[in-house]
């Protein structure tokens, strides 16, 4: 995929066809840089010029170039806020996009396999790795006292899990 998701759009506030937006983002305030995003919704997708953007209450208001009603922005709910890889923000080292871990190979620094990443749940002091292999899933904290190592090009991940982590 050429593109990436980094919204949905939740419902529309105003008379002028304002969306609002539940970002998917650590940096609600990016859309403000943005000038064109793609709005994918049932199989379907279609570009759309920004017009403003901004952050109100934990949410972003978008205004999209010919959506200046509620009932033209009542068509985009539910729909998803893509960008083009190309604009993605440049991350500081050891911090990665959740597209670029979800996936990845999990084993230990004693060379265990123990699953794949499926998901990355965001929590407020730290995110969790969900991995799972044939038989059972486990919750890894992505903290740096565990995640010792991660290999994007290679496709996996080393931890080193504190003792019980991987019998609960």
């Amino acid at each position: 995929m050429d593109r990436v998701t980094i919204g949905q759009i939740i419902r529309v506030r105003g008379i002028r066809g304002e969306v609002v937006v539940m970002p998917l983002t650590d940096d609600p305030g990016r859309y403000r840089k943005l000038e064109e995003v793609t709005i994918a919704k049932e199989g379907e997708s279609g570009k759309f010029t920004v017009e403003s953007a901004r952050e109100f209450k934990g949410r972003v208001l978008l205004h999209l170039k010919n959506v200046g009603s509620p009932e033209e922005a009542r068509k985009l709910v539910g729909g998803f806020v893509e960008i083009d890889k190309g604009q993605l923000v440049k991350l500081p080292p050891d911090r990665y996009f959740v597209f670029d871990i979800v996936g990845l190979e999990v084993a230990t620094t004693k060379g265990q396999r123990i699953g794949k990443v499926k998901e990355v749940i965001s929590l407020p002091g730290y995110d969790v790795y969900v991995v799972e292999d044939e038989e059972r899933q486990y919750d890894i904290p992505a903290v740096k006292e565990i995640v010792k190592k991660v290999d994007l090009k290679k496709g996996r991940m080393i931890v080193q899990p504190p003792e019980g982590l991987l019998e609960v």
